[in-house]
């Protein structure tokens, strides 16, 4: 996406500046990336009277996931708070996760992260963000370790962590709701995920919170595996797909590149319950031969219709 925005604001005569619009003044509108591409936000930005196009590109900051404290840091008193067997205050388990997660945050240091696009139009900002998977599921399990972190920290009693089983319950159910698979951020996911299953005793429910958590971050795992398995049928069953493309319609009376790949994306995504296909998908769907057959006839018979319209 970061690759296409040069071309998409070019193509709709928009003057792409690398810049974020910042601040909390004025109306926002926030775009869902379930919806839209940078394709289909630089039309709508065009087609809005917007004449600029603001493009912030988001790098991994690893260092964000250094979260366990140095150890001379309170050290004394932490090690008071953790009891025997702590390492530089934290416990050895802990310890080892925090470890992991930070190489594995290392291995992606300064990778693109984050496309995120705005523009203004009437005082109103436009807002549009999609984040790669790989960052969203680091975020979610440092939201956990952290959790677990402070538990240790405070000594939670252990009747307060959640049942496992409740939370592969709970995983599952998230793991087949729309909302929760056509997020495009982890704080999206998060919201759909309170908002389906709420504190039974409040915003302050600590173990309903690490509830949640837990259940998101198995399921977030899950949802990545589901659409990287239904996408690689798709893609090896590319005919078949094509086929109910042009049978259901999805392409009559759509005469441009840009809307035929917001409704082949549409499509695509409601064929797979809500799972948003990469743009390779999109690319390879529309170059098969049916679909270009079926385009070039639709270019044909919309010719004969305007020479036909033609005064004589």
């Amino acid at each position: 996406m970061a690759d296409a925005l040069p071309g998409a604001a070019s193509r709709h005569g928009l003057q792409l500046i690398s810049a974020s619009v910042g601040g909390d003044a004025g109306l926002r509108a926030v775009l869902s990336p379930d919806r839209y591409d940078t394709e289909a936000v630089a039309q709508l930005a065009a087609a809005c009277g917007a004449r600029v196009l603001y493009g912030d590109l988001d790098h991994f900051d690893a260092d964000e996931f250094d979260v366990l404290p140095a150890d001379d840091e309170d050290e004394d008193e932490l090690a008071l708070l953790m009891g025997d067997g702590a390492d530089g205050g934290v416990p050895a388990a802990l310890r080892e996760r925090a470890d992991r997660l930070l190489t594995a945050a290392r291995r992606r240091a300064g990778a693109l992260d984050a496309v995120r696009i705005t523009f203004v139009v009437e005082g109103v900002v436009h807002e549009w963000e999609m984040s790669a998977a790989w960052a969203d599921a680091l975020d979610a399990q440092r939201e956990v370790l952290m959790d677990d972190l402070q538990e240790a920290r405070f000594e939670r009693p252990e009747a307060d962590e959640p049942d496992p089983l409740d939370v592969e319950r709970i995983a599952g159910l998230l793991q087949k709701m729309p909302a929760v698979i056509s997020a495009g951020t982890h704080s999206q996911r998060r919201d759909a995920a309170t908002e389906a299953f709420p504190a039974p005793n409040g915003d302050d429910d600590w173990c309903h919170h690490r509830l949640i958590q837990q259940a998101l971050a198995l399921a977030q795992q899950a949802i990545a595996q589901d659409a990287a398995d239904l996408y690689r049928t798709i893609e090896n069953t590319l005919d078949d797909t094509a086929t109910r493309l042009i049978g259901q319609g999805v392409l009559d009376d759509v005469h441009d590149a840009p809307a035929r790949r917001i409704v082949t994306t549409d499509f695509l995504t409601e064929l797979t319950g809500g799972h948003r296909p990469k743009p390779r998908t999109v690319t390879l769907l529309l170059g098969q031969p049916a679909v270009k057959d079926f385009l070039a006839a639709q270019k044909a018979a919309a010719k004969v219709q305007a020479q036909q319209a033609l005064p004589l």
